[in-house]
């Protein structure tokens, strides 16, 4: 910050001081450099402009100088070529009368006058009357010259007078701005006595207080301190909670992964539910595609046979080729039973007797715990399934896509699954024997 106001040192007494921005001095000083360079213009303008006048009234002078001295050597070279000697003796013996009208007349007259010298005499007399005027013409030409030197002198003069007068006033000027400067420099003195004093009282007062303001940053220094390890407990909690946060997060994200999959399962398991209800309250014994020795009633639901040899009996639907199916057996006369899913084209090919062995088209479990199929022959005839008999309710379970057929007895929850073939359409099939009858369900079954 800067004083710029030396005026108001007076002010001093109320502790008030007139200072200006370090952006407004510098504005100051560009505009007091502006200001200064114009004067300095104004100044050398004035200068060159008095300058210019001064040579242009020598150069009139020495014009005026060289004409007239020029045109007065020419006349007096033109006076005294007037009459020289070659005139005198322009009147030669070898004539031979060759002269003109007039200077005839010339000689004559010279010849007739009793003193031949006179002519002679007045013709210089008058040749020195002719030098006088031209003289005098001369001397008033210098006095013309001498008049406009007084004239040029004069105006050179006023130039100086005018540079002199200047030079006055900037003097005294300048000579009031040095006073001002001395005063201004006097006070300035006084002021910087003041301001010491004024400045020492404040280091005084700020010494004063220094020890609170030492104690204060202290104190304030060791609430820092305790705020910090705060600060640090919170952020490793922080850190904590967030891992925490991150593993619920990871928790979360997996349960709801899981979640996703079982609400799909469940979807699907619903949508099995529903097409398998659908498959299983339509699905019927047929009256077409079976043995001409069983007998179908109660709307496809029921089929019996009390005759011998191996009846087969397939079912009029289709098992769909995707998704998972379900349809229920219950038995309630046996006698030799099998149940299972068979292609139609095989089964009707052997009219429907006698296929349940290798390459006869079905997949069956036989009533007391044997596998027969159409073309596994490590399992075909060998007990690794479950027995059933009177009133059990047995449920088959297909899979196209896992190409797998499961069967599960219902009082006892035991099981037994087999691989398939699934090149062909399936359809669900019994074969009989003996004194059986059986019915499917419609519902009731898991």
């Amino acid at each position: 910050m800067f004083n710029l106001n030396p005026e108001k040192f007076s002010f001093l007494d109320q502790h008030v001081l007139s200072y200006t921005t370090l952006e407004d001095a510098s504005f100051r000083w560009n505009e007091y450099l502006g200001q200064t360079s114009d004067q300095v213009k104004r100044f050398q303008n004035q200068r060159c402009l008095k300058s210019s006048q001064i040579i242009e009234i020598l150069q009139e002078i020495q014009e005026k100088y060289n004409s007239s001295i020029s045109e007065i050597i020419n006349k007096v070279k033109i006076q005294y070529q007037m009459f020289s000697l070659n005139e005198i003796n322009e009147f030669t013996e070898d004539m031979n009368f060759e002269m003109s009208t007039k200077q005839v007349n010339e000689l004559t007259e010279i010849l007739s006058k009793k003193d031949k010298f006179q002519v002679l005499a007045e013709k210089q007399l008058n040749i020195q009357k002719e030098d006088l005027n031209q003289l005098e013409i001369i001397s008033n030409n210098f006095g013309k010259l001498l008049q406009n030197d007084l004239l040029a002198t004069e105006r050179i003069n006023k130039i100086f007078k005018d540079l002199s007068s200047n030079f006055i006033i900037r003097q005294s000027n300048f000579k009031s701005y040095i006073d001002e400067t001395t005063l201004h420099k006097q006070e300035k003195e006084s002021l910087k006595n003041q301001l010491t004093e004024r400045n020492q009282q404040i280091i005084n007062d700020f010494k004063k207080n220094d020890a609170e303001q030492i104690k204060l940053i202290q104190d304030l220094r060791k609430q820092n301190e305790g705020q910090s390890i705060k600060i640090k407990e919170l952020e490793q909690q922080k850190t904590q909670c967030e891992v925490i946060v991150k593993e619920k997060q990871a928790e979360l994200q997996i349960c709801q992964q899981q979640n996703q999959k079982l609400e799909e399962m469940l979807k699907q398991l619903q949508q099995t539910l529903v097409q398998d209800q659908q498959f299983s309250q339509s699905l019927t014994f047929s009256t077409t595609y079976k043995n001409s020795n069983c007998s179908v009633s109660q709307n496809g639901k029921v089929i019996e046979t009390s005759c011998n040899g191996w009846q087969c009996c397939m079912c009029d639907q289709m098992i769909p080729k995707n998704g998972l199916i379900q349809f229920a057996i219950k038995i309630i006369e046996i006698n030799l039973i099998m149940i299972g899913i068979g292609f139609r084209d095989i089964v009707q090919s052997k009219n429907y007797s006698c296929c349940h062995g290798l390459g006869g088209g079905t997949y069956n479990i036989y009533y007391n715990g044997q596998c027969y199929n159409h073309d596994q022959q490590d399992k075909s005839g060998q007990q690794i399934a479950f027995p059933f008999s009177t009133n059990d309710i047995i449920i088959v379970e297909v899979d196209i896509q896992k190409k797998q057929i499961k069967w599960t007895k219902q009082s006892t929850n035991q099981s037994f699954t087999l691989n398939i073939d699934i090149s062909k359409e399936l359809y669900p099939c019994v074969h009989l024997q003996g004194r059986c009858k059986v019915e499917i369900l419609n519902q009731g079954f898991k």
